[in-house]
């Protein structure tokens, strides 16, 4: 039994260092074009071996979005969106008050929406503001959550509940719990933009280029910084 016991535990200690192996090389996969594949592949056998371990249902609905946000089609994207939702379902049949649980399966029902045509992203708003707002619930300071929150406000035409002030409220409040989410600060931005407030533009940028320390470092030299260089150069030097 002792033996057992033993084995037992050296294999679920094996599980998480595979597991925190996977989460670095995902989030830090702007050091290694490979790395997200060896990361998805990895996560895979960590699920097989614990289909039921939360945080590693999170990282596998997250990473099923980013190889959906990645492939080439449309088809493709929608199958990786749609097993991201599925898995995020798990996760909150497991634990209803994973607040990861609730924001992936927003992310991942938005990404469908967005990727089917915006009639159908229209129709899914309500559900996905119950999705964000329930893991706000259960995580006042989830900074996902209040940045897809704010995008939907951000994004919605006025006929449909859009509204620029909630957006920069909610960015607002993610910026004030992860003053390092780098996206959070990008999205803000866009908000200024739209209202032709250059010098709050530039204040959001400047900042998000100047962080040493990211959230999300792949996701912040990949996508966000360069984003925000570019948005910049747009800009000029409007006042």
């Amino acid at each position: 039994m002792k033996r057992l016991l033993l084995l037992a535990a050296i294999v679920t200690l094996a599980g998480a260092a595979t597991t925190d192996r996977a989460e670095y090389m995902f989030f830090n996969r702007h050091l290694n074009r490979t790395w997200l594949d060896s990361a998805y592949n990895m996560l895979a056998k960590a699920h097989a071996a614990e289909p039921k371990d939360e945080h590693l249902l999170y990282l596998w609905s997250r990473i099923h979005i980013q190889k959906g946000d990645d492939a080439a089609t449309k088809g493709d994207k929608l199958s990786y969106f749609g097993r991201a939702k599925a898995i995020a379902e798990t996760l909150i049949a497991a634990n209803d008050k994973s607040d990861e649980g609730h924001c992936w399966w927003g992310v991942a029902q938005g990404r469908i929406g967005q990727t089917r045509g915006v009639l159908n992203s229209l129709f899914m708003v309500p559900g996905l503001k119950k999705a964000f707002s329930r893991a706000l619930e259960i995580n006042p300071k989830h900074p996902t959550a209040l940045d897809a929150l704010g995008v939907l406000y951000y994004e919605l035409p006025g006929f449909a509940g859009g509204d620029l002030y909630k957006s920069e409220q909610y960015y607002k409040r993610g910026i004030e719990s992860a003053p390092n989410y780098c996206l959070i600060r990008l999205d803000l931005a866009k908000v200024y933009v739209k209202q032709k407030r250059w010098l709050a533009t530039r204040t959001q940028l400047n900042a998000l280029l100047a962080t040493a320390d990211p959230l999300y470092p792949a996701d912040a030299e990949l996508d966000d910084k360069p984003e925000a260089r570019e948005l910049l150069k747009q800009i000029g030097n409007k006042e």
